[in-house]
């Protein structure tokens, strides 16, 4: 399981559909000066149409990288992401690796950060840097009774 870092911000307004995502703000965000206005360049959270302009850039890197990084990878930003959230299984160890970091490579190729991996497999975790790893698991050891537990989406239970 892992998360694309800063989904929306990831993918960029074009220029002539700017004006739809205008605002209003304080100049140089004090609020002594006059109101100005401002235009999103990036697609921003809490925007009706960023999910699926982010799906959309997701699944349009995968289909452009898919002769080099493979259909599985493809098939996972396909088949297995909500939104920003990418969760599957593998048959081995070496497999989900594989998959992790080429996937991780793909979306580099945009600037797209996939990070806060977590993986119920120690070969997995031990196999990733700790700066990918899901914050509670950046210094996971192994040697515990009890490991950190981790939530897919936002779920607040089991």
């Amino acid at each position: 399981m892992g998360d694309v870092e800063q989904m929306f911000h990831s993918f960029h307004v074009n220029k002539e559909h700017r004006d739809y995502l205008r605002f209003f703000w304080f100049k140089d965000n004090d609020p002594t000066k006059p109101v100005t206005q401002y235009r999103m360049n990036v697609h921003l959270f809490g925007n009706v149409s960023s999910p699926a302009i982010a799906t959309f850039g997701l699944r349009k890197i995968a289909e452009d990288g898919v002769s080099t990084y493979g259909e599985d990878v493809k098939e996972f930003i396909d088949e297995n992401f909500y939104i920003d959230d990418g969760l599957t299984s593998a048959p081995d160890a070496q497999k989900a690796i594989s998959l992790i970091n080429r996937t991780r490579d793909l979306l580099a190729t945009r600037n797209v950060n996939f990070h806060k991996i977590v993986s119920n497999d120690e070969e997995v975790m031990t196999a990733l840097p700790n700066e990918v790893r899901a914050k509670d698991l950046q210094s996971l050891d192994f040697n515990q009774d009890t490991l950190p537990t981790q939530r897919s989406l936002g779920s607040s239970g089991l």
